[in-house]
């Protein structure tokens, strides 16, 4: 469905406003993650338990929070609107499109939030409806009736914030059937949870970072259309990370749980699993898209052809992903939040050197070099830190061919 909106918007709107969209969507993401507060990941390890069920209050609060917090954020990203618009991006255009923004922000926390209850719930399908397709779907959809009324490139950025809404009631919808009633009264203490989850928040955060730092720097020094380019060809380089994402939705509650009853044995029996399942998938999706790279790229308009090297760099850095396994994951489900924190701090400021050295240099072609070096050091990371540390081996074997 993501892919659907990119080619509704680039066909329609061409590579100048895709590129205003992705600069809004770093943005958006940066703040949205903030505002979970990490509690979203808590609440997938707290709940892993079956009889934490029983105490309904703390998603309730938990999730009251975590809106409010989002809310105060979109509002501080509203009053900075001109800082970003004239003094970092110098793009007077892009204003109009930070007020949408930033209304979509609370939103997107809250359906994350009750994701995150569904997901500790084992409800797979509708966690992965909520963390992925969702948003895009209802998006694609807004995108589409709002056409039938008026036509401005706008009409992208609005249509991802009626979007988010509609997906923020579906997802709470399912989050009172679930729970069957609404409570805010818990035995655990929802202030020393949310202390505990602030690694967590700080993990995800740089990861966000991670993922956005580059088209956020390309939009300071590049043309809407150079940003619009590169992020079509960061999209196609995401079809490698399908297989990743559905094996960590069904891999995180198991892992909180096997570690919980201090089942080693399962644990790792799930982790060389799932490794060998990703690597395998994830090569040869990747040999596909190198091999149609052109042809995939000129479905979005003939401009974007121009991104074929940046897909190949991209696709390179996410088999090296693949290699060292779900290493995030398996560091935050056993308890070491704060070491995968440690990690991702390293990758950022890793990161934050070579975007701002290699960008104003070689434009896309140095946010690719920059995205995929950086990301796969933390996981390389990752993996050497549980073998040696934990004797967990979440990286591929290749001895074992």
């Amino acid at each position: 469905m993501a892919y659907l909106f990119t080619y509704l918007v680039t066909k329609k709107y061409g590579a100048s406003a895709y590129g205003l969209i992705s600069i809004c969507f770093s943005l958006f993401l940066f703040a949205s993650i903030m505002g979970r507060l990490g509690l979203d990941i808590n609440l997938v390890k707290f709940y892993a338990a079956e009889e934490k069920w029983k105490d309904k209050g703390l998603f309730y609060k938990a999730w009251l929070k975590s809106f409010v917090a989002s809310l105060l954020i979109a509002v501080v990203l509203y009053a900075l609107k001109d800082v970003f618009v004239f003094k970092i991006f110098k793009k007077p255009q892009l204003a109009p499109y930070i007020i949408w923004t930033a209304m979509a922000i609370p939103f997107w926390t809250s359906s994350l939030m009750c994701a995150s209850l569904l997901r500790a719930k084992k409800s797979n399908n509708w966690f992965a409806f909520l963390n992925n397709p969702g948003r895009f779907t209802f998006t694609a959809l807004s995108l589409l009736i709002i056409g039938l009324l008026i036509d401005t490139p706008l009409n992208a950025i609005k249509a991802h914030f009626f979007g988010v809404l509609a997906l923020s009631l579906v997802s709470l919808f399912l989050v009172f059937r679930t729970l069957e009633q609404v409570s805010f009264v818990s035995n655990t203490n929802s202030w020393a949870f949310l202390r505990d989850s602030f690694p967590m928040m700080l993990s995800s955060t740089i990861l966000i970072i991670l993922g956005w730092l580059d088209t956020f720097i390309l939009g300071i020094y590049e043309t809407d259309e150079n940003v619009g380019i590169y992020n079509v060809a960061l999209r196609l380089a995401t079809l490698t990370s399908f297989t990743l994402q559905a094996i960590n939705s069904i891999l995180a509650p198991k892992l909180a749980k096997y570690h919980q009853e201090e089942n080693t044995t399962s644990l790792k029996k799930i982790v060389k699993l799932t490794t060998a399942l990703n690597f395998y998938t994830t090569l040869t999706i990747v040999i596909a898209i190198v091999v149609l790279r052109k042809p995939m790229l000129n479905i979005f308009g003939e401009e974007f052809i121009k991104g074929g090297i940046i897909l190949v760099i991209l696709c390179v850095g996410q088999l090296v992903n693949s290699i060292s396994g779900s290493v995030g994951t398996i560091l935050q489900m056993v308890g070491k939040q704060k070491v995968y924190q440690n990690i991702v701090v390293l990758a950022l400021f890793l990161n934050i050197i070579l975007n701002v050295t290699l960008i104003p240099l070689y434009g896309g072609v140095g946010a690719a070099i920059s995205t995929a070096v950086s990301i796969a050091s933390w996981n390389l990371l990752g993996a050497i830190y549980l073998k040696r540390k934990l004797n967990i081996t979440s990286y591929y074997n290749f001895r074992r061919i």
